[in-house]
């Protein structure tokens, strides 16, 4: 596993099949997410309680997505004579993109993965808003598709651009609400229009 720090944030590279896989693993990726949306921390029994499992599978997965520096221990409480250690999800990025030939496919499994949780989040939360009677707000949620013409140069300013929009709002701050995304770029073809 490689790691890099831009802007005062961790990029962490994963790159061989077992790595993919401990992140993959669905319930890893539902803790990581209960984390994501519970920036105080939570302890293996609220999130065993949350997600219907037992406490020590739940302690079990944050101790793998730990190993890979997903997940961290913010802090411990006494908590009716017991210790309770709280769990935070590590202010990381994850790419896929320098992953060993070998661990490809299963990237490909993963950002499919990704891709569809976003969407059905996105469904989840329109449905929602639509059962209530609620407008539609474009603030709660939107959907872009469609093409850019960039030169590669343009193409790397837009990735910075994005990285930096990310690490700058990636943690949470006093009046802000979660927004959840998962953003696609492809060059479309290899020679200039």
């Amino acid at each position: 596993m490689k790691e890099t720090m831009e802007n005062g944030r961790r990029t962490i590279y994963l790159q061989t099949e077992k790595e993919l896989r401990t992140y993959m693993h669905p319930l890893r990726q539902r803790i990581l997410r209960l984390l994501d949306l519970h920036p105080e921390g939570l302890t293996a029994k609220q999130i065993a309680d949350s997600l219907a499992i037992a406490p020590s599978s739940a302690g079990h997965h944050l101790a793998e997505l730990e190993k890979i520096g997903l997940v961290g221990l913010d802090r411990t409480e006494q908590i009716h004579g017991f210790t309770a250690k709280f769990y935070k999800a590590e202010p990381v990025d994850v790419t896929f993109s320098e992953a060993e030939p070998a661990a490809r496919t299963l990237r490909d499994v993963m950002i499919r993965a990704i891709v569809e949780r976003a969407l059905e989040e996105w469904l989840t939360s329109a449905a929602a808003r639509e059962a209530r009677g609620e407008a539609p707000d474009k603030t709660a949620g939107d959907i872009f598709d469609g093409v850019v013409y960039l030169t590669r140069e343009e193409a790397a300013a837009l990735h910075k651009k994005i990285v930096d929009f990310f690490a700058s709002y990636g943690t949470p701050r006093p009046g802000t609400i979660p927004y959840t995304y998962a953003l696609i770029a492809n060059a479309g073809r290899e020679k200039p229009c």
